[in-house]
């Protein structure tokens, strides 16, 4: 899905070093909207918070957030989102 006109070429031409993982980075993106969320669906979501009497004070409307949100709450250094976000971009572990 991509729902945002970029010129692609002309951003990687002027990404110089970073070239490589934007690229990476590019590819990978849309595989992760295909799976995203309707409108609708979100909706329902806030719909519930703003309905329940006593609403959560964080939420996440999508399994996907979810898990990423657990795994970044929990990483108190930052390394776990920083080797999850390598991956997106292609990048070597910094192991």
């Amino acid at each position: 899905m991509d729902n945002i006109a970029l010129d692609r070429p002309a951003m990687l031409a002027t990404a110089g070093d970073y070239a490589p993982a934007f690229r990476n980075y590019l590819e990978h993106i849309p595989s992760m909207f295909a799976s995203a969320q309707s409108p609708e669906e979100v909706a329902m979501t806030a719909l519930g918070v703003l309905t329940d009497p006593v609403p959560p004070f964080r939420v996440q409307t999508s399994q996907f957030a979810k898990e990423f949100v657990t795994e970044k709450l929990a990483d108190v250094d930052g390394s776990t989102v920083v080797s999850t976000t390598r991956k997106w971009a292609g990048a070597a572990s910094a192991e």
